[in-house]
């Protein structure tokens, strides 16, 4: 492990402020309770905004799956309402970012229901309710089409949680991890990464799992134990997985053997997924900062803004032509040059941003908590578009 300082920190690191402390104790208060932190009514969603052609896709805090126009962000057909199975559910959030495969659009919500639609028209609803506790079960990832199928990181009780393989066409289950005689493993908040027919994702129990999608079999000799609490998305760069923890460390397993081994640590949680160029990888870590590392010569090549000033960053950055983007949980967008990290330039998009950004060419598409839609030109550094969910009807 690349030992930073004697406190396992970057130099210059004073501790974690005030307002970090409180977003951890909520978020955390939130996933050790089944996040049913109001199943009457949802106040968030972290939905991502997919792109698919001329359109764009996002889900709400209401449980709305709404198709924009890519270049002009206008409302292109009615939201389509994902159903609410059982009052006591509340509103079904979604926390994962629509998928668009096929002509189909798939998407995991809040309370636990997968749903399919027709891309087109949002139309031809099909839905496959996860069982478990209806007070604490949940989708907080996105859903992965992958060769037919449909595989779903979902929890099902509070500390419970298994991996469902269903048939893209069937909305049936095809098999799940582990089995239905099988103890759970943790409570699952992420979304599961494919490679090879493997599903790779991590637990709340802090550990990963490789599972075939084939039979749903664990294809490790036991899941890799890393130190803390896992909810972002594992990254694949050559032969390894990569991904951060709650313990504040950032790991390496071991793609055929599951073998892990901690590479550095920062000062707070590892929140959201990294992003790589196929060797140096950008992590964004709740402590404000964002991590370069180079996953082949094993160093830390630089971190911005490098010290206890920047606020978390829970979303997931994109990379566009040797930048890279970023948003503060403070609804701050930064652009980096991945070369050396230093600061191009940046703007306010809203605020809170909690969803991974996503992009298109060099549009850059944020979803920030007062369900406001933002699209940045990263050319001409200016607002290309921006919607208000809540006036799409």
């Amino acid at each position: 492990m690349q030992r930073l300082n004697q406190t396992g920190a970057y130099p210059g690191r004073t501790g974690l402020s005030p307002a970090l402390v409180l977003l951890m104790a909520v978020i955390l208060t939130v996933l050790l309770a089944g996040c049913a932190q109001s199943r009457n009514a949802a106040t968030q969603s972290w939905s991502g905004v997919a792109v698919e052609g001329d359109s764009t896709y996002v889900g709400t805090r209401e449980g709305r799956i709404i198709k924009l126009s890519l270049d002009a962000g206008l409302a292109q057909i009615g939201p389509y309402q994902v159903p609410q199975p059982d009052q006591e559910q509340g509103f079904p959030a979604l926390y994962g970012t629509p998928v668009v495969e096929g002509g189909r659009l798939y998407a995991g919500t809040y309370n636990g229901v997968v749903v399919s639609l027709d891309a087109g028209n949002l139309g031809d609803p099909r839905t496959f309710e996860i069982p478990g506790n209806d007070l604490a079960k949940g989708i907080a990832g996105s859903v992965v089409p992958h060769n037919g199928s449909l595989v779903v990181a979902a929890a099902e009780d509070a500390g419970a949680g298994r991996l469902y393989v269903l048939g893209a066409s069937s909305f049936v289950e095809e098999c799940r991890y582990p089995a239905r005689n099988e103890p759970p493993v943790g409570q699952l908040w992420t979304t599961p990464v494919i490679h090879n027919g493997i599903a790779y994702f991590g637990d709340l129990s802090k550990r990963v799992h490789a599972v075939s999608i084939a039979d749903c079999r664990l294809v490790w000799d036991r899941p890799a134990e890393l130190g803390g609490a896992i909810v972002a998305p594992p990254v694949l760069a050559g032969n390894h997985l990569y991904l951060g923890a709650f313990d504040r460390a950032f790991y390496r397993v071991n793609l055929a053997t599951g073998a892990s081994e901690k590479l550095f640590e920062a000062n707070s949680w590892f929140w959201g997924a990294a992003v790589t160029d196929g060797r140096a990888l950008y992590i964004p870590n709740m402590d404000g900062n964002v991590y370069a590392y180079d996953s082949v010569s094993g160093r830390v090549l630089w971190s911005y803004p490098g010290n206890d000033e920047g606020e978390p960053v829970l979303a997931s950055p994109v990379l566009s032509n040797g930048e890279l983007v970023y948003a503060s949980d403070s609804g701050v967008m930064v652009v980096l040059d991945t070369r050396n990290g230093n600061r191009q330039w940046d703007r306010r998009v809203g605020n809170e941003v909690r969803a991974p950004l996503s992009a298109d060419g060099r549009i850059v598409f944020l979803h920030s908590l007062d369900e406001t839609i933002t699209a940045i030109d990263l050319d001409t550094k200016q607002l290309a578009w921006e919607r208000s969910l809540d006036d799409v009807n």
